[in-house]
């Protein structure tokens, strides 16, 4: 593989992400699933996220046991000996469920080279993209851009084409369609993936000339490069119109943030990317692994594949950094990991509120039914152990001799972070492998959890009420149920009109949740899914300003607590 050809191994990586997602789309662990009909049109809630802010740990026995299990099946795999180094770490908020190295830090150097360790500097290719997202993150709520400013904002003259290869087509004014820094960060700007682009002179009998810089024949671009190779060619597509994996944006994107950030200071010249992250994320988080050179300084925890081993020495300069020119280490992507899957982490440097915009879905693709477009996210839908498909936000990178993943569960609290150097290319098997090894135990966890909060028959806490109240909550395939709720001698379900038991889901804050009423449809069917629900709406009404579909909980122990805030009422556990 020539030394960096990242468009190529992001494309290998990408199909072997799609053979094997779609080789387990009606799999589960193994399992074949059985389609419910009955249920295709339900909108089930999922237990409450209660692991980012109480994380697990292997002291639960079916996560002892499957750590137990990665050790071995990654040892086996390593054990092949098409990789030379290889980090994993499975991570919750507050620690890790699993965490190990095996390997060289030099693969061309087997037998006198040291051990790969959690602090050993892998280049992470696309990974890097994960730091420039956050770093704009962390601009904007600093109040210094916003992501619906256009790039001519911080750079008069910036010049993109909007003409198409019909020279007869209509060209749509720059006024109408401005390219900006959201579509920079959601690969929807119609930029092309890997500019300047090479020239392949003699297709179709040869491909000689394709690929990125600088495999292509130009050298990794610099800013003014870069400006105007986005002058010269044509888009791949309007902007906004549709997703398209751009490098090329991601770069873009980098040197703006510096831009701005050097605006809002009335600084000149403008202040470097590497320079950027150094101050608002390497530092502050105290990423010591996280950087863009080999340095004197360095160079003895660099991984050194033996495949192109000298991408290890190379400089992706300032526009090509933000896009895959980053080193890190697994101990620094830990880190990264847990402030996402929890805001308040003493190293987080963003809100809640950022973390939430960040994990949104921009772009859901028509053609299949499990791959969206996040802010730099690629997010797959992959079922857990009670056959329901749920998001994994992922970031995969890829180059000569580096493979790497960081991937999340935001809805379970958890992630994995994969760093390989060798001749095997897909990190993202290996981190399919260790979701569907942990995912059950996960699921367990958090149901085991949740039986220990919610779970059980609720009454009246105070004795001698002569209208009585109570509550019988279940966890049934990873949803919580309230089966009985009666108010004051009142059948609350039934009010609400339930033929039975009604769903419980939660107000994204800790303890509160609503009984999931929604709105019938026609004649008691539903057909949309999740959309005609609404169900956290207060189209029933409130009592004492409260919902009087809400309720939420407090204490532990004996002390706990269910509150039915709309009629002041408080029940304990029978």
């Amino acid at each position: 593989m020539p030394p960096s050809s990242l468009s190529v191994a992001v494309a290998a990586a990408s199909l072997a992400l799609g053979a094997y997602y779609t080789g387990h789309l009606h799999v589960r662990f193994g399992v074949p699933i059985v389609e419910d009909e009955s249920e295709r049109f339900s909108c089930r809630p999922f237990l409450p996220s209660l692991f980012a802010e109480t994380p697990p740990t292997t002291g639960h026995s079916a996560l002892g046991a499957a750590a137990e299990t990665a050790d071995r099946f990654f040892t086996e795999r390593f054990s092949k000996g098409d990789i030379d180094s290889l980090s994993i770490a499975v991570v919750t908020s507050g620690g890790v469920l699993f965490e190990k190295n095996w390997g060289v830090t030099r693969g061309n150097e087997s037998a006198t080279s040291p051990p790969t360790t959690s602090h050993s500097q892998y280049r992470i290719a696309s990974v890097s993209k994960l730091f420039t997202a956050l770093e704009g993150l962390i601009l904007e709520e600093r109040g210094v851009l916003s992501w619906a400013d256009p790039v001519d904002k911080y750079f008069e003259d910036f010049q993109y084409r909007l003409d198409g290869l019909d020279p007869q087509h209509p060209v749509q004014p720059r006024e109408t369609t401005p390219m900006t820094l959201r579509q920079l960060v959601t690969h929807t700007s119609g930029l092309g993936r890997d500019w300047p682009p090479g020239t392949v002179t003699e297709w179709p009998e040869s491909l000689f000339g394709g690929g990125p810089p600088p495999t292509n024949g130009h050298p990794f671009p610099s800013h003014q490069a870069l400006f105007d190779a986005i002058a010269k060619h044509h888009l791949t597509s309007p902007p906004g119109s549709y997703p398209a994996y751009s490098n090329t944006g991601t770069g873009l994107l980098g040197i703006v943030l510096a831009a701005a950030d050097s605006k809002a200071k009335g600084v000149s010249p403008a202040i470097t990317y590497a320079e950027l992250l150094q101050r608002d994320v390497f530092g502050p988080m105290g990423l010591n692994g996280s950087h863009f050179l080999t340095t004197e300084q360095n160079k003895d925890l660099v991984v050194v594949p033996s495949l192109g081993p000298e991408v290890a020495d190379q400089d992706f300069l300032d526009a090509m950094n933000p896009a895959g020119g980053q080193f890190s280490s697994l101990s620094d992507l830990i880190i990264v990991v847990q402030t996402l899957l929890n805001t308040n982490h003493l190293k987080s440097q963003i809100s809640r509120y950022s973390r939430d915009k960040w994990l949104q879905t921009v772009h859901a693709f028509e053609e299949d039914d499990w791959t969206e477009i996040g802010f730099i996210w690629e997010i797959i839908k992959l079922k857990d152990s009670n056959g329901r498909a749920r998001k994994i936000y992922w970031k995969l990178g890829a180059m000569a001799g580096y493979h790497s993943a960081v991937a999340i569960h935001p809805g379970t609290g958890y992630g994995v972070v994969v760093l390989l150097a060798g001749h095997y290319p897909d990190a993202a098997k290996l981190t399919y492998d260790a979701f569907e090894i942990f995912q059950p135990a996960i699921d367990r966890a958090l149901a085991d959890f949740s039986t220990e909060l919610y779970a059980g028959t609720w009454t009246d806490a105070e004795s001698g009420v002569e209208k009585k109240s109570s509550a019988r909550i279940v966890i049934d395939k990873g949803t919580l149920y309230i089966e009985e709720f009666t108010l004051e001698g009142t059948n609350a379900l039934a009010k609400f009109g339930a033929h039975g038991r009604l769903a419980l889901r939660s107000s994204m804050r800790r303890d509160e949740l609503r009984v999931d009423t929604g709105l019938p449809g026609y004649n008691g069917k539903k057909h949309m899914g999740c959309y005609p629900y609404w169900n956290g709406q207060d189209i029933w009404g409130v009592r004492n300003g409260a919902a009087i579909n809400a309720i939420y909980f407090t204490g532990s122990g004996e002390e706990r607590r269910l509150h039915v805030p709309a009629l002041s009422l408080v029940l304990k556990r029978a």
